[in-house]
């Protein structure tokens, strides 16, 4: 039987990792009045405004169910609001308003920041081949459909520094 010390262990690293990540970004963004959780909700539909709930819930990588409540405290915060679906009366279709437009220039800065901070002190290079690897491994687990990794497709990560 092998044993790793969780020091060498790939998947400790990465989970202590992200919920520092997780931490830092949480406390950066409710400076501006968002929660984690709606970070990756408004995240979604900064990329693509207009979609329904199963849609970004897939898209996030967020169950429904949490999505649906996000949802609710967003529009409660008058940062989105519901349509009927165009052609599926079954649906809502989520919009984002003036005032969740205009927090995502300072919530995607605070992204920026948190990468750059974590990544103080590494070369780019050796930036690229940390995301080819993290890439790999992503893949390697997920059958090669990155939509279904936990923290959803790469487009909707926020960039690892403050260049665009």
């Amino acid at each position: 039987m092998q044993t790793l010390h969780p020091d060498e262990s790939f998947g400790h690293i990465v989970r202590n990792l992200n919920r520092l990540l997780q931490r830092e970004l949480a406390l950066r963004l409710a400076r501006h009045g968002v929660s984690i959780g709606q970070w990756y909700v408004l995240r979604v539909l900064w990329l693509q405004d207009g979609l329904a709930q199963a849609e970004i819930a897939q898209r996030a990588g967020i169950a429904a169910p949490s999505v649906a409540v996000t949802l609710r405290s967003l529009a409660a915060e008058r940062m989105i609001v519901r349509e009927g679906h165009p052609t599926d009366q079954r649906k809502n279709v989520v919009y984002l308003t003036k005032k969740a437009r205009q927090l995502e220039a300072p919530c995607l800065a605070a992204a920026a920041e948190v990468n750059a901070a974590a990544l103080s002190g590494v070369a780019g290079p050796e930036i690229e081949q940390l995301l080819v690897t993290l890439g790999v491994a992503q893949r390697n687990l997920t059958g090669g459909d990155r939509a279904d990794a936990a923290e959803g497709p790469q487009e909707l990560r926020p960039p690892l520094t403050g260049r665009p």
